[in-house]
């Protein structure tokens, strides 16, 4: 094969395994729409990948094929950007001393982390006991398997203002209420949303969780209340995965993090692009 062929070939499988990162789980015909490379083609690499392991072929009604990356081999996993989830670093050390391909994925609320575990975008969440467990009684196509963290936070802003920006189905939302019952809600999709709308004035009291409110109160912002660190997010898993296997990978990784915790946090830092 020509060095330009070769090129070509690699380019192709790249792009054939970008795609099925990015949406999880789609259909061989959409693969063939989405790339741009021929039907042929196509079938040719995936048949190539199966072969190897890296992905799975399942065929629904008809001669429909839907292709997912293999769980036997590679991983996604889903956080939110949070000061709470550090033992991560060393999950995913464990899981690729293990064999995985693992790759994390950052989101800005627990609703969207959740979402993407519902839909099979991702293998694995971190993300609020309380968006969890409403997602599994809809969709019954995941496991909470594990406590995950200590979470805090805090409300910041003015205390005369009865309403109260926060992320939707989160443990803000929640500890918010139970802090005050007679709080009217305004949700917001991401912690930068909820900052740059009280720096602006658009709202005057936002319930935000760490190292956000900590970042709020050093740069002068009142805190009103602060909520103890308390479990807000469980780890929970795909149905197809063996929840005993991954249990026990989590559970050394958690006692690693505890027995040497200055060692991840650099490590976390740069996974979440926050600065400790």
């Amino acid at each position: 094969m020509s060095e330009k062929n070769t090129l070509n070939s690699n380019s192709s499988y790249s792009l054939i395994l970008e795609l099925i990162k990015k949406y999880g789980e789609l259909r061989q015909s959409d693969l063939v729409s989405l790339s741009g490379i021929s039907k042929s083609r196509v079938s040719e690499i995936l048949t190539d990948l199966e072969r190897k392991g890296i992905i799975e072929r399942k065929k629904l009604a008809g001669r429909n094929l839907v292709v997912k990356l293999s769980p036997k081999k590679f991983l996604t996993i889903g956080i939110i950007k949070a000061a709470e989830y550090p033992f991560i670093v060393p999950f995913m050390k464990v899981l690729r001393e293990k064999g995985y391909h693992v790759e994390v994925r950052v989101y800005s609320n627990g609703l969207d982390v959740t979402k993407d575990l519902s839909s099979g975008k991702i293998d694995i969440a971190l993300s609020p006991v309380i968006t969890q467990i409403l997602f599994q009684k809809i969709f019954s196509n995941f496991k909470i398997i594990a406590g995950g963290a200590k979470g805090g936070g805090a409300i910041i802003g003015d205390y005369s203002c009865n309403t109260i920006a926060s992320t939707s189905l989160s443990s803000m939302e929640l500890w918010s209420l139970l802090y005050d019952p007679e709080a009217t809600l305004v949700e917001y999709s991401s912690p930068d949303d909820m900052i740059n709308a009280l720096e602006r004035r658009e709202v005057k009291k936002i319930s935000i969780w760490e190292p956000y409110a900590t970042i709020l109160a050093n740069e002068g912002f009142r805190i009103i209340h602060r909520f103890e660190p308390l479990h807000c997010c469980t780890l929970a898993i795909r149905n197809d995965l063996d929840p005993e296997f991954f249990r026990g990978i989590y559970e050394q990784a958690f006692t690693n993090f505890l027995s040497q915790k200055d060692r991840w946090i650099q490590d976390y830092s740069n996974v979440v692009n926050i600065d400790y």
